[in-house]
C-alpha cells in the first residue's frame, strides 16, 4: 500500500497518514509506504520519522495498533512494517 502526502500541508499529512497506516493495519497489509518528497523541505518527512511524530500520534489514537517499524527508503518515501503479535 502506498500513500502520497507530498504537497500537502502537515495538518493534512497528519490525519492522511494516521488513518492511513490504521486502514493498512486493519486489513492486515504487512507494511505501507508513505511518500512525503524530499525537495521541498522535510515537515512532512520529521513527522513521520521522529519518535514524537507519527508513531506517538499512532499509539494515542489507535492503541490496537502494533509497534511501527519505521525505514527511511531515501528519495522521499518511508516504508512502514507492522510487528504483528
Amino acid at each position: 500500500m502506498r500513500v502520497d502526502l507530498h504537497g500537502l500541508p502537515l495538518s493534512e499529512a497528519k490525519i492522511k497518514s494516521q488513518v492511513s497506516v490504521a486502514e493498512a493495519w486493519s486489513n492486515s497489509h504487512s507494511s505501507i509506504e508513505l511518500i512525503h518528497g524530499y525537495h521541498l523541505g522535510n515537515v512532512i518527512k520529521d513527522y513521520i520519522q521522529d519518535e514524537d511524530g507519527l508513531r506517538s500520534d499512532i499509539g494515542s489514537i489507535y492503541p490496537e495498533v502494533s509497534v511501527l517499524k519505521l525505514k527511511d527508503k531515501g528519495l522521499g518515501a518511508t516504508m512502514i512494517s507492522f510487528r504483528r503479535d
